[in-house]
């Protein structure tokens, strides 16, 4: 298994993508935030990637066209493109502060388990957030009610302080 460590840095367009989780879904990659600054209008991650070489060699590419990775510049994507997150019904949206309790949560690839075992699209929209010292990173995560649920359901077996910022995630199915 191959590994590269990558500097991302991503513009005010690109904040609002669910590029990481595309990557585990896409590249099948495992992705380990290392360091992240994310806010609404800029994101840096070092990012650590494993897995096999021809698959972070197309990774390291789509990362490269989308102008995120140092001395690449932005190439024009389709506007036709069908990313992985238009096959998955979107009706249901919670976000949630997740923050490091001791500092062996900020070595496990948390949200790449989330985005891959779940039916659920996993977007970052914050983050403060060292390996070393732990923070915290703000995600949104969107899919069928169901899976929305069973991932919240798995973040609280990670032993992360899981702070979702709505009260309940509902259809509205039994109102």
């Amino acid at each position: 298994m191959a590994e590269l460590t990558l500097d991302l840095n991503a513009t005010a367009e690109l904040v609002d993508q669910p590029i990481l989780w595309r990557l585990g879904k896409m590249y099948n990659v495992v992705t380990h935030i290392r360091r992240a600054r994310v806010t609404e209008d800029y994101g840096y991650v070092q990012l650590q990637v494993s897995g096999s070489k021809p698959e972070i060699d197309l990774a390291l590419g789509y990362l490269r066209d989308l102008g995120m990775v140092e001395g690449s510049t932005a190439k024009l994507v389709a506007t036709d493109t069908i990313y992985p997150e238009s096959e998955i019904p979107q009706p249901n949206a919670i976000d949630i502060r997740l923050k490091t309790v001791n500092i062996a949560q900020g070595h496990a690839p948390i949200l790449h388990r989330l985005g891959k075992d779940y039916n659920v699209v996993v977007t970052v929209r914050h983050a403060a957030f060292d390996e070393e010292e732990g923070g915290s990173v703000d995600i949104t995560i969107t899919g069928p009610l169901i899976d929305v649920q069973r991932a919240i359901t798995y973040l609280h077996t990670t032993g992360l302080s899981v702070n979702p910022k709505q009260r309940s995630v509902s259809d509205g199915g039994n109102l």
